[in-house]
């Protein structure tokens, strides 16, 4: 087999099947880095927004629907790099929990914005203010 020579100095070098696993490695590992980048500005964008909520302004919360969206076709890259076992599983969850926590709000906002018009039973509006 023909070796290659490396910037790692610790070996003489790696046989070409080798040097190709470590190829792809690099280049999943590049592909991860994009869609973490983007998966941060997501949460930059929806946190940001989240901090700026009160009672007067629910509905702002509402204007995140693009942005969960995006986070959602973000995960779905995610999800398959788990599966090729570049992300760790741990992450991936963590990501899952995070939007589903984040539409789960945008439900009870959109809840208490139909409540606030009066569009809502009474049971609704119980059961919202029980889990706030």
């Amino acid at each position: 087999m023909m070796e290659h020579e490396c910037d790692c100095h610790e070996h003489g070098g790696h046989k070409s099947e080798n040097m190709a696993a470590l190829q792809k490695k690099q280049r999943q590992l590049l592909l991860l880095k994009e869609h973490m980048v983007k998966v941060d500005v997501l949460h930059d964008k929806i946190d940001t927004v989240m901090n700026k909520v009160e009672k007067g302004n629910i509905g702002l919360l509402l204007t995140q629907q693009k942005n969960v969206k995006a986070l959602e076709k973000e995960y779905a890259v995610l999800s398959e790099l788990a599966q090729e076992g570049i992300l760790p599983p741990e992450m991936l969850q963590a990501e899952r929990e995070y939007i589903e926590n984040i539409k789960d709000i945008m439900h009870h906002a959109r809840l208490f914005k139909r409540g606030l018009r009066g569009n809502v039973t009474a049971e609704v509006l119980r059961n919202l203010e029980r889990k706030v």
